[in-house]
């Protein structure tokens, strides 16, 4: 059925990627903002395209007229006549048959999209390069796996090396942004199998217990259904149920089979971490003197307050001079030791000396840079070693092939956070360049994104970052890259993501310029539903609303979460 035409007028003219129809009114039409739709013109054009807006017009000229009409505004009287309403929807072009860029010259007729108008947005996309990204409504029954379409993203375009890096952006708790990264993580591991890529995934634990249950998921998918439904009966939503199990359905048939897949999981976390019990086969980590570069250094001591320019030079002639000089190594106690047993130079008392290192200082620099060392091993307590030189750090060879490698960093405090990121992502960097790698892409995941590489200052955390998104589709290494605000994420960063994914936000964000590209979605973003998301993909000319199921670990009942008693056990390959 036939639901209306393209408008062309003065008022709404249609443009090559943007356009308006009217909508009839003499049957009901099911359309709302996020529904997709098909013009056709008579020459056999094609164009498929999503509602971005929608306006209900009369012919009424004013509200004073309107007022009038209702007996003097009276809402208890019927008017006489009931006006004719016309509703108007704005259509952005997502995919146009035959491929031009032009605009809609005829009132072209509109209808709604079928399976086969959808799968028209994956031509672009060879089969094996195709990632599933999540889906696309277009039934009216959500408990009806038919009435959910697959969206894929292009590999070269998601991993590179054509382009790389995903952003997700969402309220905490709200737009599910964890839980994205995990489906989409679920898809590239699927993809990957298939594919006989070698794939491992690096997540990041930086709140809560947000990756700790990602070994807890049911047996089969009978019971698997069972979790469902017990779940969305208990956050008070039985259509939830339907929705999930209807995704999770066409999510198999495309291969992406949680429970078949059973990714192996890994999990590494700090001494003291009370959560420990609930990561079977825990390897705890650790890092000493000798296991930082000097990247590492700067970021642990400099982040917090910016050095004056003798630090530095004193910091990297002790490194220099120091690290992997002896077979023992240097611990951070003999760094103190050093920096504290300075010698006078001269007799006018201005410059010293520190043991084993050539040259003379200002007398002020080692007592600066040592107070700086000793701030920072009072704040690092839980991954440093103070007294060993070297501890147990996570290796490059501790990944597996189509694993989930979760590293805890909750409960740390910030400065240790960005030790152990700095540390892990420069591990991972040159393992993947090394020509014996066992795995040959690796994907991070990184929650609070604007800690590490914020919108203002330099920090050199924040440095490796930006380089990490400048070559990691070259060195295959892809950030997904989460916060609750773009606008806090340094510019270089976010742009840099080829992929955008944009949750429920609220409504002061997303006025901001940085989600400019959105176009007229913005106004939809503080009314998306939990599952729902926004999608920019390079491989699609306009972004598209779209849906995802609830990961299965998300949905074990509460009477099956428990400490395990597996989780105490030690030791770091």
């Amino acid at each position: 059925m036939y639901i209306g035409r393209v408008l062309l007028t003065k008022q709404e003219p249609a443009k090559p990627y943007e356009f308006w129809c009217w909508l009839r009114n003499d049957v009901p039409v099911d359309v709302e903002i996020g529904t997709l739709l098909v013009t056709e013109g008579s020459g056999g054009e094609k164009v498929l395209a999503l509602v971005e807006d929608m306006e209900s017009k009369s012919a009424t000229e004013n509200y004073l007229l309107d007022f009038y009409g209702s007996a003097y505004g009276n809402p208890d009287s019927d008017p006489p006549t009931k006006p004719t309403v016309i509703r108007l929807a704005k259509l952005r072009m997502l995919y146009r048959d035959p491929v031009t860029v032009s605009s809609p010259t005829e009132r072209w007729r509109v209808r709604f999209a079928t399976p086969g108008d959808v799968n028209l947005l994956a031509q672009r996309i060879p089969d094996k390069y195709r990632i599933l990204a999540g889906f696309l409504k277009v039934g009216s029954r959500e408990d009806n796996p038919q009435s959910w379409l697959p969206v894929f993203a292009h590999a070269q375009f998601l991993l590179g090396p054509e382009g790389a890096h995903i952003n997700i952006t969402g309220t905490s708790g709200l737009a599910t942004k964890s839980s994205y990264a995990l489906f989409l993580c679920y898809s590239v591991l699927a993809w990957a199998k298939n594919m006989g890529e070698r794939v491992a995934v690096v997540l990041f634990n930086v709140k809560r217990r947000d990756f700790l249950r990602l070994h807890n998921i049911p047996p089969d998918w009978e019971e698997a259904k069972k979790w469902i439904e017990q779940w969305a009966n208990d956050v008070g939503d039985l259509a939830l149920a339907g929705r999930v199990k209807a995704m999770w359905e066409q999510a198999r048939a495309l291969g992406i089979d949680p429970v078949a897949l059973n990714p192996p999981v890994r999990y590494f976390t700090y001494q003291g971490d009370p959560d420990v019990g609930f990561m079977p086969g825990a390897q705890f980590y650790s890092y000493g003197f000798e296991d930082l570069e000097r990247e590492d250094f700067e970021t642990a001591l400099f982040t917090t307050y910016q050095p004056t320019e003798p630090q530095v030079i004193l910091l990297n002639a002790y490194l220099e001079a120091k690290k992997g000089t002896t077979r023992t190594g240097v611990s951070f106690n003999q760094m103190l030791t050093d920096l504290g047993n300075t010698s006078r130079a001269g007799s006018s008392g201005n410059e010293v000396m520190v043991p084993g290192i050539p040259g003379t200082w200002a007398s002020s620099v080692p007592p600066a840079l040592r107070r700086r060392v000793w701030g920072f091993l009072n704040r690092a307590s839980a991954v440093i070693e103070r007294g060993n030189p070297r501890g147990s750090p996570i290796r490059f060879t501790a990944l597996e092939s189509g694993g989930l490698h979760v590293v805890q960093l909750n409960r740390l405090t910030d400065a240790e956070k960005r030790l152990v990121v700095s540390a892990v992502i420069r591990e991972l960097s040159r393992g993947l360049e090394a020509p014996d790698r066992q795995v040959d892409r690796v994907i991070v995941v990184a929650d609070e994104l604007n800690k590490f590489a914020p919108a203002s200052g330099t920090s050199p955390i924040k440095e490796q970052i930006i380089d990490v998104v400048a070559r990691g589709r070259d060195l295959q290494l892809t950030l997904v890259g989460a916060q609750q605000f773009a606008s806090e994420v340094d510019g270089e960063v976010y742009g840099n993501a080829a992929t955008k994914v944009v949750g429920y936000s609220d409504e002061s964000e997303v006025r901001e310029p940085i989600y400019k590209y959105l176009g007229d979605l913005r106004e939809l973003i503080p009314n998306l539903k939990k599952g729902q998301l926004i999608l920019r993909h390079p491989l699609y000319p306009s972004p598209l609303i779209f849906w995802f199921p609830t990961p299965l670990h998300e949905l074990i009942p509460s009477r099956c979460i428990a400490p395990s008693d597996s989780g105490q056990q030690g030791g770091v390959q």
